[in-house]
């Protein structure tokens, strides 16, 4: 072993035990938001299996597979908002081993090496493993079901088939989007066929039933959704998004991800025979332009893209680049490319918030709710609600009612606040006075213009939070 690289190995190694380290340290540093209290609302392990499913159609558009795993987890483990972001970050620390092990199995080249460092110290990806949501189970199931695909092709056994199956549907369950991944697998027999004239029959047999199974599943969560479509809070991609295709919050600013957008399109260029010539770097580009042309084209009709969404898309993104920059001849620039990547990436940390917590106070991207019940608490008024307005029937609501109801009620509970009072904004208060908590995340400038007719006793503000006092008429 050359000194280089055992230099390069104990980077590895660090980068490793730093990005498992950033999953859990600090995990609950900010309270739930909208999302995720919906989720610890719908995964109650106190309501039966059913009611968790009724909860479940009523509030979330991402089908069941995530909410039930999260419920039986609850079930076992207890019921508390630190648990489902635990799971998140066990699930985002398997990730990074299977992205290293989908790029051993294209490569054997030492390739791995970097594609550990980068989904390791990812912002991105760092982020989501601390949240209670979806995203980084489907990003986890979707570089599984690439695995065991590349494995079949290399190995020819049948049970990787079955596997491969096995998570489509997983992944399908998990989010409506994980088709973009089918899809882009689907694409690889004709691919096969045109280029070579050959095809697999059991490849093409698991397509077949694999790829009933997600209409089945797809059709039957659409017809199944309560709530609808137009609860998603999306806009139409600006042109700024087309400029840099989510890059700058995949890699933690405009900057970086234009760095490492440029250098995919380069090496994507200087590559593209090579790519077409091989199954495994086609359906990792392929995978690539589909992430962004399916919801794109949809958009027209209805927006639906956002980064999160797609999150998958920073399986090809890692995996190509970590496989590519490897495979230049030119070693001055294969060094120099890589050297920037780790720089870049390692810099990042600083400009993020996972290393500046170790040496000031980290900052709050979430409303502060424990403080504002903290306040609450040691006031003289008790009675509190939340502003729903934003919510656009009545029966959406309802159920935002009891989602605050439930998580502002555990952290009453929590903290031991005895004294206050959930209250709905229609009831007899019992007081002249009532504290009104509304987040600016959700609801924006309209917290404030929901106060104009009221007397406003107090104001107070926690990070994306209003809190005000106002006297009852």
């Amino acid at each position: 072993m050359t000194k280089s690289s055992s230099i390069l190995n104990i980077v590895l190694i660090i980068s490793l035990i730093t990005g498992v380290f950033l999953r859990f340290y600090n995990i609950n540093h900010d309270n739930l938001w909208i999302d995720e209290m919906a989720t610890f609302w719908v995964t109650d392990p106190s309501i039966s299996f059913k009611e968790m499913l009724d909860r479940h159609s009523s509030t979330e558009l991402a089908p069941q597979f995530y909410y039930i795993l999260i419920y039986f987890i609850h079930n076992i483990f207890g019921y508390s908002p630190d648990i489902g972001r635990y799971f998140s970050s066990v699930v985002g620390t398997l990730s990074i081993f299977t992205i290293g092990y989908l790029v051993k199995i294209l490569k054997d080249n030492g390739s791995y090496k970097l594609s550990i460092f980068l989904v390791s110290l990812n912002v991105f990806l760092i982020s989501y493993s601390m949240e209670m949501r979806t995203y980084m189970l489907m990003f986890f199931i979707s570089s599984l079901s690439l695995i065991f695909i590349f494995k079949y092709f290399k190995t020819k056994k049948n049970y990787f088939l079955l596997l491969f199956f096995i998570t489509q549907v997983c992944s399908t369950f998990t989010h409506p989007f994980s088709v973009i991944l089918f899809a882009s697998i689907a694409i690889l027999p004709f691919y096969q066929y045109i280029l070579r004239h050959t095809y697999e029959k059991n490849f093409i047999i698991t397509l077949v039933l694999t790829g009933i199974s997600v209409i089945v599943i797809i059709f039957t969560y659409y017809f199944n959704l309560k709530i609808s479509s137009d609860y998603l809070w999306n806009e139409q991609p600006t042109f700024k998004f087309l400029t840099n295709l989510y890059f700058s919050q995949y890699f933690g600013s405009r900057a970086l991800g234009i760095i490492h957008l440029i250098i995919l399109l380069f090496l994507v260029f200087k590559f593209r025979i090579q790519i077409l010539k091989n199954n495994f770097l086609f359906v990792l580009l392929i995978l690539f332009i589909l992430s962004y042309f399916i919801p794109l084209t949809y958009g027209f009709y209805k927006p639906i893209i956002t980064s999160k969404y797609i999150i998958f898309v920073l399986i090809p993104i890692i995996v190509l680049i970590s496989v590519l920059v490897n495979e230049l001849k030119n070693k001055i620039l294969k060094n120099f490319l890589i050297s920037l990547i780790v720089l870049i990436t390692i810099g990042n940390q600083f400009t993020e918030e996972n290393f500046k917590q170790f040496f000031e106070s980290r900052k709050h991207f979430k409303p502060q709710y424990d403080l504002a019940l903290k306040h609450i608490n040691e006031s003289n008024y008790k009675n509190f609600y939340v502003d729903l307005n934003f919510a656009k029937t009545d029966n959406l609501k309802r159920n935002y009612l009891l989602i605050y109801k439930n998580y502002l009620e555990f952290m009453s509970k929590r903290n031991n606040y005895n004294e206050m009072r959930y209250v709905q904004n229609d009831q007899n208060y019992n007081s002249s006075e009532v504290w009104i908590l509304c987040s600016y995340l959700v609801y924006g400038d309209n917290c404030k213009k929901s106060l104009v007719n009221q007397t406003i006793l107090e104001e107070r503000q926690f990070q994306n939070l209003y809190l005000t006092l106002i006297a009852i008429d």
